[in-house]
């Protein structure tokens, strides 16, 4: 068992270390950018990176989600990716063309002007978009965590070479940073490409066995991701209605603090979709998949306290005119956690292939959403954006966790209904009453709920302390 679990955090955190690297890059990057581009641009080129990810998630259609799926269960990997890409590649071209078409009133709805040439490379990036996705997926998938780690710095460190001199040099607008965005995903995915390039060089051999499988798994998965994609944008697609580009940039700029969280999650849902699966494949106990989900919740819920509690220092680091976005953190830290806890508790709907849950989940959260963001959002600006977004991902989580536990096995909930209800009035009393000593003491109630798994986490990374100063040691004296 000592094996295995050393093996789970070898390869957890060989895929963590490329994401947490990348985001202290882009933490860099953020102040450095908030210096040279006012609020209205930031939020500009918001609105792109919106457009841009909805897009991405669209032209998938699901079937990059069952390539994850049906990957260890595929003898035939190459044959598979070829299957998995090809429709979505298509597919880009397809939505690119109608993008340029139809560049005007799309433009005007993204920025109120007409953008013809920014469409334009929205348009072109969206191929680029699908290789990269399934570029990394083959590398996740056969877990080059070391791998997967340098293009996730590749990429971070890319953009803030680019894009810094672009800004300063060639054009200090939101044009800027798209311009320089694409040229970063163009260089990264030939990179990649290269890595990979073992699948790429086989032959396209369409299976329709195959295909008609994984578009079962997938179609239930489009109207899911499109509405999850609702959930995560709706909070701009309401300041865009209802406020302005200053608000979508202070807005903006508080979602690159809760980047921070964003690291684990994503450093997480890389390493753990593959494998959860392998583990059901191999008919792994249910009390390792919830070891994992406790501890992940004790790490999650420490650094949300931790965030929430110098929330004003960190903010001081961008410029003045970013200072209101202090107000927006609490709340919107609930995206991360919430999603990447959530990963260890609906594996019960994955297991059961009954991905259609997905859709009520994503709908009844993203109508809340709606609402939260109309009653808010003109009243409010940037921070009731926050709430509305915060509270729509624990009612997510919440109808991700009850529906898995009904479909799977009846696990305990109570950790989960003890964190989340501190967590919140944590936030509460963050953007309310605001005083340090209050909300130390919410932080060390958080500390005392997660106590067994912060002590098992402490006494892990002491163990593993002692074995690299012993190994160090020993190799000296060699």
């Amino acid at each position: 068992m000592e094996d295995n679990t050393n093996q789970f955090i070898k390869r957890l955190t060989g895929f963590s270390i490329g994401p947490f690297v990348a985001a202290i890059i882009g933490f860099i990057t953020v102040p450095i950018t908030t210096y040279l581009l006012n609020p209205a641009d930031f939020g500009k080129s918001a609105m792109y990176t919106m457009g841009y990810s909805m897009t991405s998630l669209f032209i998938f259609l699901g079937l990059d989600q069952a390539f994850v799926r049906e990957y260890n269960e595929c003898k035939n990997k190459n044959e598979l990716f070829w299957n998995s890409l090809i429709v979505p590649l298509i597919f880009s071209f397809l939505i690119g063309g109608i993008y340029i078409i139809f560049y005007k009133p799309i433009s005007l709805l993204m920025f109120d002007s007409n953008e013809k040439y920014i469409i334009v490379v929205l348009a072109m990036s969206l191929p680029f978009a699908v290789i990269d996705r399934f570029n990394l997926l083959v590398l996740r998938m056969e877990e080059k965590a070391k791998i997967y780690s340098a293009f996730n710095i590749l990429n971070k460190l890319l953009a803030l070479v680019v894009l810094i001199p672009y800004l300063m040099f060639i054009d200090r607008s939101f044009k800027g940073i798209i311009n320089a965005t694409f040229i970063n995903l163009v260089i990264v995915c030939l990179i990649e490409s290269y890595y990979v390039r073992h699948v790429w060089k086989n032959k396209f051999k369409m299976n329709k066995i195959m295909l008609a499988r994984m578009f079962k798994y997938a179609l239930p998965l489009i109207p899911a991701t499109i509405i999850g994609w609702l959930l995560s944008s709706m909070d701009r697609i309401a300041l865009r209605q209802w406020s302005n580009f200053n608000e979508i940039g202070i807005y903006s700029a508080a979602f690159k603090i809760v980047a921070v969280l964003a690291i684990v999650q994503s450093a997480f849902t890389t390493f753990w979709t593959p494998t959860a699966f392998r583990w059901y494949k191999e008919k792994v106990s249910n009390e390792r998949y919830m070891k994992v989900s406790n501890l992940l919740l004790a790490i999650m819920a420490l650094l949300f306290s931790f965030i929430v509690l110098f929330k004003d220092i960190i903010i001081k680091l961008l410029s003045s005119d970013y200072s209101a976005a202090s107000m927006s953190v609490p709340f919107l830290l609930f995206f991360p956690i919430m999603y990447t806890i959530s990963e260890t508790t609906t594996l019960g709907i994955s297991f059961s292939r009954k991905t259609s849950y997905n859709i009520l989940i994503s709908i009844v959260s993203a109508a809340l959403n709606y609402i939260g963001n109309y009653l808010l959002v003109p009243k409010y600006g940037a921070m009731g954006a926050s709430i509305s977004t915060g509270i729509s991902y624990i009612v997510f989580f919440w109808m991700r966790t009850l529906i898995s536990r009904k479909l799977w096995f009846k696990f305990d909930i109570t950790l989960y209904i003890e964190n989340v209800v501190l967590l919140v009035i944590l936030s509460i009393m963050s953007i309310t009453i605001n005083n340090f000593i209050i909300n130390l003491i919410i932080v060390l109630l958080i500390t005392y709920v997660n106590r067994v798994n912060v002590i098992e986490i402490y006494q892990f990374i002491s163990s593993f302390v002692i074995k690299m100063f012993n190994k160090k040691c020993k190799s000296e004296n060699k």
